[in-house]
C-alpha cells in the first residue's frame, strides 16, 4: 500500500525506528484496555510488535506475497499528522487490515492525545478507500460493546452493524460481547459468518 495523505494525516508504513514513537501509546493502559495485547513494559516489546504486526508482512509484499485470497499483505500502516508539506509528522497511532484471516478484519488504535478530534474516523475511511481500490469485497471490523465510540468511527464510514457475539478474549482472558460491523464493496456480499459460527452466543 502506498502513502496515503488526507486533509490533516498521513498513512505510511512503520519502520523499526518508529517504536520509541510508538511506545507512549502501547503502554499506556487507557489506551490498551480495548486492544489485544498487553501494555508495553519497554521498547523492545514495542519493535517485537511491529516486527509481528506490521514490518513481517511488508517485506512478504515487497517480495510478491499475497493473501491467500489474493489481496495485499502490506494494508497496515502508521497513522502521522501531516504537515504543511504533506509529509509525516508527529505519529498518531495505526490502522490495519488483518493479513491473514478470511474476515478481513480492520483494526485501529490512537494516542490518548489524538482521540476525539475525527482523526480516527478519517484514517478509517481512508483505510476502507484504500481497500475498495485494492479489491477487497468486503472489510470488517469489531469492537467491545462497552467501546461505543469506536462503533460511531465505524458507522460514520459507511460500516453497518450486523451482529454481535460473546468470546473469551486472549490474550486477556476477558469475557467480552463483541459488535461485528462490516461494509461491502461488491455486489450480493453475505455478512461474514465467522464469528457467529464460532461462538455459540450470539445475536442480532
Amino acid at each position: 500500500m502506498d502513502t496515503v495523505t488526507t486533509d490533516r494525516l498521513v498513512l505510511r508504513r512503520f519502520t523499526e525506528a518508529d517504536a520509541p514513537a510508538l511506545l507512549p501509546m502501547m503502554s499506556d493502559a487507557q489506551v490498551n484496555r480495548f486492544l489485544p495485547y498487553f501494555p508495553h513494559l519497554c521498547v523492545e516489546d514495542t519493535r517485537s510488535y511491529l516486527e509481528q504486526n506490521f514490518l513481517r508482512w511488508y517485506r512478504a509484499a515487497d517480495a510478491g506475497g499475497r493473501r491467500a485470497d489474493g489481496l495485499p499483505l502490506d494494508m497496515h500502516c502508521a497513522i502521522c499528522r501531516k504537515r504543511g508539506d504533506d509529509e509525516a509528522g508527529a505519529l498518531l497511532g495505526f490502522v490495519s487490515i488483518d493479513a491473514q484471516g478470511e474476515a478481513c478484519d480492520m483494526g485501529y488504535a490512537l494516542t490518548r492525545e489524538a482521540q476525539g478530534h475525527g482523526y480516527a474516523t478519517e484514517a478509517v475511511a481512508a483505510m476502507l478507500m484504500e481497500a475498495r481500490r485494492a479489491g477487497y469485497p468486503f472489510v470488517t471490523a469489531t469492537h467491545d460493546e462497552l467501546n461505543a465510540a469506536s462503533g460511531r468511527v465505524m458507522e460514520r464510514c459507511g460500516m453497518t452493524y450486523r451482529y454481535s457475539y460473546r468470546e473469551c478474549w486472549q490474550p486477556k482472558d476477558l469475557e467480552v460481547v463483541f459488535k461485528l460491523y462490516q461494509i461491502d464493496f461488491a455486489p450480493d456480499v453475505p455478512t461474514y459468518p465467522g464469528y457467529w459460527d464460532r461462538y455459540p452466543q450470539h445475536w442480532v
